[in-house]
């Protein structure tokens, strides 16, 4: 009799330390989470940009040269930014072209505010009208905001 109720003791010490550890893995992994996450830039992570609309033209038509305007809406809870670089690409995302925006160009785009945008840029092939092409814009922050349109 005292050799079985020893194995069940063994067992028990066993199952202890085995949901002790699991319980220290669960909490170090929580805090972990949480720790990176506050060392990670609040701003890139609270940028909530939408473009609301876009229009893509060849400037002259039948060339490589297209006019994009953008017009983006900026939510309440999001803080001011601005755009830094324009992108035009196929919707399986090749590059069609890309213009890096400077700061004298650009507004910036307040909380709640909605501002028009437009660029030009040259790609390397021509598209023709009705192209199904996604507009990038990319915020000061690093944050990507896309909206997919069709060549007009």
């Amino acid at each position: 009799m005292r050799s079985r109720r020893s194995i069940s003791d063994i067992v028990a010490v066993v199952l202890l330390i085995v949901i002790a550890i699991a319980a220290a893995v669960i909490i170090y992994m929580w805090l972990s989470g949480l720790i990176g996450s506050v060392h990670t830039s609040t701003s890139a992570t609270q940028v909530k940009l939408e473009i609301t609309g876009a229009s893509v033209a060849p400037s002259p038509p039948g060339s490589s040269t297209y006019t994009v305007q953008v017009t983006v809406y900026n939510p309440p809870d999001s803080p001011s930014t601005y755009i830094t670089l324009g992108e035009l690409e196929f919707t399986n995302g090749t590059m069609l072209c890309s213009t890096p925006l400077s700061t004298t160009t650009t507004t910036t785009i307040t909380p709640g505010g909605s501002v028009p945008l437009s660029f030009s840029c040259a790609g390397s092939a021509t598209a023709p009208a009705g192209t199904p092409v996604e507009v990038v814009l990319v915020t000061s922050q690093g944050v990507q905001v896309s909206y997919t349109t069709s060549i007009s």
